[in-house]
């Protein structure tokens, strides 16, 4: 008996054991996907931040309002402004106060242009190479007196013409203009007594014409070497070799008589003393080449740029 209750002892205890055994090797095999150090911590618990006020954007303030600067009272752009202002009261008012500041404002601005007119005369008086009046008078009689000699001096230059030079008029005979124009070379001819020959570019010829005078350049290449792109033209040559297109399509006699003079100009055959005349009008004229020379930078003063002004000037009327 006591040897069964001994063994009964003994297996409970080995079944215990056993029983042990097996849960710690189900526990050893449940940790091995983790890798050695199967052992875990507790997750640390993250403190939750607490949210952070949020920071108002400061808005812009509204600028002051800028003040105008005070305007120098008879500065012009004192008077622009006033004056302005003045006629917008009367305008939206218009009360006897309101017309008695614009009259009074308005004589104030009148007695300055007074003003400037009056010292503008004296320094006119003292440079007298800036008055238009010394260029071409400006008095009726004198002025008809100078358009005169200006006139005469360009029938000079025409007329003087006919032992240097002679004409030559391009025309197609279908051409109506050419017809037309033929006309005021005729007149031409006539007056100055200038030799023209008239030049054919279809074989045609117009009514009336001179047949010694008319040449023929059948489909137009000669015309073409002189850059001739319309009918009628003038061309005026000057022996030996030099000729220019003075005029393309068909004009009056005192217009076509004004090319032919600044060509003559231009050509330098004109006689000298008759060009100072015919160009009276032009005397003392500031050109693109005398600024060149006159070497202007655009930094100036008021002094210095005038005085290079009339420096040129008197040069230009001088010569």
């Amino acid at each position: 008996m006591m040897n069964r209750k001994l063994k009964l002892s003994l297996m409970t205890v080995a079944m215990l054991s056993a029983a042990v055994a097996w849960s710690q090797r189900n526990a050893f095999d449940a940790a091995q996907p983790e890798g050695y150090f199967w052992y875990k911590d507790k997750p640390k618990q993250v403190k939750k931040e607490e949210p952070k006020p949020e920071e108002k954007t400061p808005q812009p303030q509204p600028a002051a309002p800028s003040q105008s600067p005070v305007l120098k009272p008879g500065s012009a752009e004192w008077f622009r402004q006033t004056e302005q202002k003045l006629l917008d009261n009367l305008s939206s008012d218009p009360s006897e106060k309101n017309a008695l500041a614009y009259k009074a404002f308005e004589h104030l601005r009148n007695d300055r242009v007074d003003e400037v007119a009056r010292t503008t005369e004296k320094i006119l008086n003292k440079y007298p190479y800036l008055s238009e009046a010394v260029r071409v008078p400006i008095a009726a009689h004198a002025r008809q007196q100078a358009l005169w000699q200006i006139d005469q001096a360009k029938e000079g230059i025409i007329g003087d013409l006919r032992n240097k030079a002679g004409l030559w008029m391009f025309f197609d005979s279908n051409c109506n203009f050419c017809h037309a124009q033929y006309e005021t070379v005729k007149m031409l001819e006539q007056k100055y007594r200038i030799e023209v020959r008239y030049i054919s570019i279809d074989g045609g010829v117009i009514k009336g014409m001179n047949q010694k005078q008319v040449r023929f350049d059948n489909g137009g290449s000669r015309a073409r070497q002189f850059g001739i792109k319309v009918t009628p033209a003038v061309v005026m040559v000057v022996p030996p070799e030099t000729a220019a297109i003075i005029a393309h399509g068909a004009m009056s006699l005192s217009d076509l008589e004004e090319k032919i003079v600044t060509a003559a100009i231009d050509m330098k055959i004109a006689d000298p003393k008759l060009t100072r005349t015919a160009k009276m009008n032009e005397r003392g004229m500031i050109e693109q080449s005398d600024w060149e020379a006159a070497g202007f930078t655009g930094t100036e003063t008021p002094e210095e740029l005038s005085e290079k002004i009339y420096r040129i000037i008197t040069k230009k009327m001088e010569q």
